[in-house]
């Protein structure tokens, strides 16, 4: 069966984000080539302006200058195909800064987490171009953080982003979890968030997709994913 991932109103056709990846790994080449075979090509922001001549002296003028140069490049590399977005980090310090460069460069998707982005709707208005995704490993993290946003902002996820134990970046596991970790397990705490989103999709009477990280590295992987009702994989 032929799947396409449906963000709002925009479609990649096929259901795969490509993980944002600092510094300097996923830029605007990456991310515009992963768009233009019809994904959703992401750019991390982590020290996205390494390159530029400001850096040295300004790494905050830099980084801003970056984001914005390198989601112009991907979407004209990915041709008017796919979704390109940023993946930028709650951890960071100008965090707010690089979310409204992003929305300012016309990003289809802002995808956070390292740490919970509380304050993310607040800086991208419901009624722009980007939609946004908060990055969860728990239950406990989507209920907080989507029980938040429709407390302060009357408003929901346009997507989630679950990152499981077996994920790169900054995940919120203890070393007791990931010692007792097993695939059953974590497909049963991917189903409690599930049932989360579904209550939120419910009160807003909208489709929250959701997709799956950690560990999908080929087609039985990413079949597995799909098994437990996710919309996407995320690689």
């Amino acid at each position: 069966m032929l799947r396409e991932l449906r963000i709002g109103d925009m479609v990649a056709k096929l259901p795969i984000i490509q993980g944002g990846m600092g510094v300097g790994v996923s830029l605007s080449r990456l991310a515009g080539a992963v768009a233009k075979e019809g994904g959703v090509g992401v750019i991390s922001t982590a020290q996205i302006g390494f390159e530029e001549p400001e850096f040295e002296k300004d790494q905050a003028k830099a980084n801003l200058i970056a984001i914005k140069k390198h989601i112009k490049k991907a979407k004209e590399l990915a041709c008017g195909h796919g979704m390109v977005g940023v993946n930028i980090m709650v951890a960071l310090k100008h965090y707010k800064e690089h979310v409204l460069a992003a929305v300012e460069a016309g990003a289809d998707v802002i995808i956070s987490g390292a740490g919970l982005p509380m304050e993310l709707p607040e800086l991208v208005d419901e009624k722009s171009h980007t939609r946004i995704a908060p990055i969860v490993s728990s239950k406990r993290a989507a209920n907080l953080i989507l029980k938040m946003w429709a407390h302060r902002y009357n408003r929901t996820a346009d997507f989630i982003v679950i990152e499981g134990p077996k994920a790169g970046g900054h995940l919120g596991f203890d070393r007791e979890q990931l010692e007792t970790y097993t695939q059953e397990s974590y497909d049963n705490e991917i189903e409690r968030i599930m049932a989360v989103v579904r209550k939120y999709a419910q009160k807003y009477q909208v489709h929250i997709p959701v997709a799956v990280a950690g560990g999908i590295s080929d087609k039985d992987a990413a079949e597995h994913a799909f098994s437990l009702g996710a919309d996407a994989v995320q690689a």
